[in-house]
């Protein structure tokens, strides 16, 4: 097929949206498909990606955005429209594949001339609305509960990243066709144990030292506040032990949680470091006895979870609908959702060895479930076949 993947984010970048939308073209070109990008004009080249991108033209007026709704993503949102029009006019595709807000827009643009697409679900968008407190205006949010309703019923389609996302179209739209793909980042987990070591050396971390890593987004949405409430409770229990949260846009997003940090009187257990490359997130995860995600929010599991749980090192996270619709207790050490009992769930992970090698060795089992080939491909010829297919009206 020739596809046109419409991917309403700053892309590349090494988070969310545009990370899965980066894996979603890459396993969809390996399946011979070719496929064009369309997105916003900010943005890095994508790494190592066997298709064309288009930026979209116009005045944006900022050379970046800032993850969740925002007026100046409506802006961007309205200049994507338009040049979804003219790259739809100067050629033929046989399917959009539409990121988040981007199945509204192929609904317009593919609805008039004719093009069917399928709406890649990354999360609820009235619930986005709320989360990323862009508005609590009741008419607000009904206006994007109808443009996720209209997203979903012209779709051919909808790919869930994960199970509460599929309840989430499917409740929406009870009709729509749903094919759950979970995000799978395909990191080669292999590591040289001398590059873990030398992280650890140019952070200046001892090899002795258990290391708690967080890799991902430092918005608020991801709950970093509430890891660093964690930190005291866990030094206290393991005085040697140092936090290593890495993936910070900016010095910006650092200063809030360095000076929590301070304040708790745990500065100088924490390290913090700027988004690096994804290709060297195996190295931070083999450097970690622990691997963390604290988010509490949302239905939209972090990219994180499987490359973690693929790492060989046991995770601890909140038990929360984002992390617990995919892991249980057999797999991850889940914790309450606050910062006394993520405290207890790291401490246990790092002291606890029998329990940290068992739920690694559990992940193993729910990966080769989740992510194994086989199931990856039934799942695209299941939507290819759905996406051939004339849409069903409710």
């Amino acid at each position: 097929m020739r596809i046109l993947m419409v991917i309403p984010q700053m892309f590349y970048s090494t988070r969310g949206t545009p990370l899965s939308a980066y894996h979603r073209t890459r396993e969809l070109v390996a399946k011979g498909h070719e496929v064009d990008i369309l997105t916003y004009k900010p943005g890095d080249a994508p790494p190592q990606l066997k298709a064309r991108v288009f930026r979209s033209a116009g005045p944006h007026f900022a050379d970046t955005i800032v993850p969740g709704p925002s007026r100046l993503k409506v802006w961007f949102d309205v200049l994507l429209l338009l040049n979804l029009f003219w790259r739809l006019l100067r050629k033929r595709y046989d399917l959009l594949y539409a990121h988040e807000e981007g199945a509204f827009l192929s609904a317009i643009a593919g609805g008039i001339l004719r093009v069917p697409y399928v709406y890649d679900m990354h999360s609820s968008l009235p619930l986005q609305i709320t989360e990323w407190k862009f508005s609590k205006s009741p008419r607000v949010v009904a206006f994007f509960q109808w443009v996720e309703r209209v997203s979903i019923e012209r779709a051919r389609g909808v790919v869930a990243i994960s199970p509460a996302v599929a309840r989430a179209a499917k409740a929406a739209v009870p009709v729509a066709e749903v094919v759950t793909i979970v995000n799978h980042f395909d990191l080669d987990p292999a590591v040289d144990p001398q590059a873990a070591a030398a992280l650890r050396q140019r952070l200046g971390i001892t090899p002795r030292a258990p290391l708690v890593v967080y890799t991902g987004s430092f918005v608020e949405l991801q709950a970093l506040d509430l890891l660093v409430d964690s930190i005291p409770a866990v030094r206290q229990a393991v005085p040697e032990v140092i936090f290593l949260l890495v993936g910070a846009a900016d010095d910006d997003e650092i200063a809030p949680l360095a000076a929590q940090a301070e304040r708790l009187g745990v500065r100088d257990c924490v390290v913090f470091e700027r988004a690096r490359p994804q290709s060297e997130m195996p190295v931070y995860m083999a450097a970690a006895d622990v691997l963390v995600s604290p988010r509490v929010r949302g239905i939209n599991p972090p990219g994180k979870l499987l490359p973690y749980l693929a790492s060989g090192r046991p995770v601890v996270a909140t038990d929360t609908l984002v992390h617990n619709q995919l892991l249980d207790s057999s797999c991850a050490f889940l914790t309450t959702a606050d910062a006394a009992g993520f405290a207890a769930g790291v401490t246990a992970a790092i002291q606890d060895k029998e329990r940290a090698a068992t739920t690694v060795a559990t992940a193993k089992e729910f990966l080769a479930t989740y992510c194994s080939d086989e199931a990856r491909a039934e799942a695209y010829e299941r939507l290819m076949k759905i996406a051939s297919r004339p849409r069903v009206r409710p």
